[in-house]
C-alpha cells in the first residue's frame, strides 16, 4: 500500500519550480528591453563621433630636379639628414659654364674699346671736316680770284681750271668725311657720347653674362623647404634636367588626409576639433581641426575615373578627404609623412528621440502621406 506525501510538503517542493518559472519568464520579457534600452543607448551617443582609420600623415614634399644635365661631382647632405631652405644639396660639374662665363667677359671688354676706339674716331672725323671746310674755303677763294682775273684775260685757262678741280677734291673730301662721321655715329648708337657700358652690343654681353651666371648657378642645387633628405644621389652619377634626382620631406607644419565616406561627412564642418591617434605611438594622442574638405572625391583624381555611365554600374560610396591640421605635445615622437592614424571629428551634434521617431515616420512614408492628406 503506496505512502501519499503530505500537502503541505507537495507545496513546498512545486515553490522552487514556480519560483524559477517566473524568474525565467521576467528574464525572457525584461531580456528585449535591456537590449533595446542599450541599442538605444549605443544609438544616441554614437552620432557625435565620425571616426576613420583611413588617414595618413601628409605634409610637403619636393622632388628635386635639375634645370641643366651634368655631372654630379658633389653631395654634401647624407640620407634622412635634416636640412634648411636654401642649403646645397649637390653640386654639378661647372667647368664648361665658368669657361662660358670667361670668355664672355672677355668679350664685354673687347667690346668696351671699341666703343672707346669708335668715339676717338668720331672725334678725329670731326676735326677732318673741319680741316676740310677750311681747305673748300681757301678753294673757293682762289676759284673766285682765277675767274676774275681770267675774265679780264690775265690769266690763263689752265689756272682757271686748276682752282676749279682743287673746289672740287676740297667739297668731295668734306662729303666722304660726313659719310665717315655718319657711319661712327650710327655705330655709336646715334650718341656720339655714349657711355661703354650704354651701348647696344656691351648691353647684349652683359645679358649673356647674366645667362652665364645664371646657367653657373643652375649647377648649385639648394634645398627649397626645411625637411629630411630622401633618395640621396651619388656622386659620378648623371642628372638629367627635369628628372628627379633627390627629395626633400617637409618636417614641419604637417597634417592628416583623412578619407572619410561621404555618408559620414553630413555634419562634418572646417573648423570642428579631432582626436589622432597614430599607430606607431599608441599611447599618444595628438589633437586637431578640420582645415578644409576636398572639393572632389579620390576617385575624381585617379589614372582611370570611374566611367559611372556604362550599363553594368554598381553604386560604390565614394570616399572624400578632409585635411585636419595636428597639434601635438611637446616632447610627443616625431610624425612622419605616411605615418597611419585614426581619425576622430568631433560634430557636436547629439541624436534625439525626436529625430529617431521622424526618420522611422519618412522610412515608413508616414511623413508624405501626412503631407498628401493636408488640403
Amino acid at each position: 500500500m503506496e505512502t501519499q506525501a503530505p500537502p503541505i510538503a507537495a507545496a513546498v517542493a512545486r515553490r522552487p519550480r514556480l519560483e524559477r518559472r517566473v524568474v525565467a519568464r521576467a528574464v525572457m520579457w525584461l531580456l528585449p528591453a535591456v537590449v533595446l534600452a542599450v541599442t538605444l543607448y549605443v544609438w544616441l551617443s554614437s552620432g557625435r563621433i565620425v571616426t576613420t582609420d583611413n588617414a595618413y600623415v601628409k605634409g610637403d614634399r619636393a622632388q628635386i630636379a635639375t634645370e641643366l644635365s651634368g655631372l654630379i661631382v658633389e653631395v654634401p647632405v647624407q640620407e634622412n639628414q635634416r636640412v634648411s631652405r636654401g642649403q646645397l644639396l649637390f653640386r654639378l660639374d661647372d667647368q664648361a659654364y665658368r669657361h662660358a662665363l670667361t670668355r664672355i667677359e672677355a668679350e664685354i671688354e673687347t667690346t668696351r674699346a671699341e666703343i672707346r676706339g669708335l668715339r676717338a674716331q668720331w672725334r678725329t672725323k670731326r676735326e677732318e671736316i673741319k680741316a676740310a671746310l677750311s681747305q673748300q674755303t681757301f678753294a673757293q677763294a682762289e676759284f673766285d680770284r682765277q675767274a676774275e682775273l681770267a675774265a679780264k684775260k690775265v690769266a690763263s685757262t689752265q689756272k682757271l681750271e686748276e682752282a676749279r678741280m682743287g673746289l672740287d677734291v676740297a667739297r668731295q673730301r668734306i662729303s666722304a668725311a660726313q659719310e665717315d662721321l655718319t657711319r661712327i655715329e650710327a655705330a655709336l648708337a646715334g650718341d656720339p657720347k655714349i657711355r661703354a657700358d650704354d651701348h647696344p652690343k656691351v648691353r647684349q654681353m652683359m645679358a649673356a653674362r647674366e645667362e652665364a651666371l645664371l646657367q653657373l648657378r643652375r649647377t648649385m642645387i639648394e634645398a627649397p623647404l626645411d625637411g629630411m633628405v630622401s633618395k640621396r644621389p651619388v656622386p659620378g652619377s648623371y642628372a638629367t634636367a627635369g628628372v628627379p634626382a633627390m627629395v626633400v620631406v617637409a618636417d614641419t607644419d604637417l597634417w592628416v588626409e583623412a578619407n572619410y565616406k561621404e555618408t559620414e561627412l553630413t555634419r562634418v564642418r572646417p573648423g570642428q576639433t579631432a582626436a589622432i591617434h597614430i599607430d606607431t605611438y599608441p599611447d599618444s594622442e595628438c589633437t586637431g581641426t578640420v582645415s578644409s574638405i576636398a572639393q572632389a572625391t579620390g576617385a575624381e583624381f585617379a589614372v582611370l575615373p570611374p566611367q559611372n555611365a556604362s550599363g553594368n554600374w554598381v553604386k560604390v560610396v565614394q570616399r572624400i578627404p578632409v585635411r585636419v591640421s595636428v597639434t601635438c605635445r611637446e616632447g610627443d615622437p616625431p610624425l612622419r609623412v605616411g605615418m597611419s592614424t585614426t581619425v576622430e571629428i568631433d560634430t557636436g551634434y547629439n541624436r534625439s528621440l525626436g529625430g529617431l521617431v521622424s526618420s522611422v515616420g519618412r522610412a515608413l512614408g508616414l511623413s508624405s502621406a501626412t503631407a498628401s492628406a493636408k488640403p
